[in-house]
């Protein structure tokens, strides 16, 4: 049997081996979320815990979660916010022979003060471990000093999530630590173009296939060059069609054109319709 204690009430959660679904999210709130069975195999498979979310429980020792992971032998992805982060955590995962995790996904908040700082030869016995990690960084940060925190040459980054409009300076410092970059997603940017930044991760980060650009303005002729760097890899661009800046040569519907070209197939920004 497995507890976990809620630091919201002081009463313990009991879980049944034999009732672990493939999904389960535990936060500081009153209840386990329901889980979710996404394998729809066998009955054996509902029974194997394949993701573990868990938020909100600041007293959680690296030591439980690695209790956690040891008990789940099937376990494919970590959900972690990164205040849970630490050497002893990291170096706790990499010494299970066993384990069987894909993807560790740290969520970074504004809130989070001061941040937890991970030495680089935890890193690196952690990459060393599970070379082929997916390691998905959500970060809600605005300060550019906190940013520079997670974003080292150690850190292993393959899929950049900024949910607050980062500076130019942290964009550009991408290209120089995330070798291993497939995605980035840019919620919001300003008051600048995206052009020089954007160019600049697509020449240091030469596994990128996937860019989502939300409330960001990035000129035709910028995209249409970033494009031209990496079309043989580029298999997914969300671009917003208010996020594009024409000029003289080229408008949306002729960047549009040409970017199919080069993408070999049909693509076009998405539309927002204005409120």
């Amino acid at each position: 049997m497995l507890a976990l204690m809620s630091t919201a009430k002081p009463a313990f959660l009991e879980i049944d081996n034999d009732k672990f679904k493939t999904i389960m999210k535990i936060s500081s709130e009153d209840t386990v979320e329901e889980s979710k069975d996404r394998s729809g195999k066998d009955e054996d498979a509902s029974k194997t815990l394949q993701l573990l979310r868990i938020k909100e429980f600041p007293r959680l020792l690296p030591e439980g979660i690695q209790a956690l992971v040891n008990y789940c032998q099937y376990l494919r992805e970590l959900c972690l916010s990164y205040s849970l982060l630490s050497d002893e955590l990291l170096l706790a995962l990499s010494s299970e022979k066993q384990m069987q995790l894909e993807t560790l996904r740290l969520e970074v908040h504004q809130e989070i003060k001061p941040l937890p700082r991970v030495s680089d030869t935890a890193w690196c016995t952690f990459s060393s471990h599970l070379p082929n990690i997916n390691l998905v960084l959500l970060s809600y940060m605005t300060n550019e000093d906190d940013q520079s925190l997670f974003l080292t040459p150690y850190v292993p980054t393959t899929h950049l999530y900024f949910g607050e409009a980062p500076s130019e300076a942290t964009l550009l410092r991408i290209s120089c630590v995330c070798p291993r970059l497939i995605e980035i997603v840019i919620a919001a940017y300003g008051p600048d173009t995206l052009d020089r930044s954007l160019l600049s991760i697509a020449q240091g980060c030469p596994r990128l296939s996937a860019v989502g650009l939300g409330d960001c303005e990035i000129s035709c002729s910028g995209l249409l060059e970033f494009v031209a760097l990496c079309a043989k890899r580029l298999q997914i661009l969300y671009v917003w069609e208010t996020s594009l800046i024409e000029d003289s040569e080229l408008d949306v519907t002729k960047v549009s054109k040409k970017i199919s070209v080069l993408l070999g197939r049909t693509w076009v920004p998405e539309y927002i319709p204005l409120c």
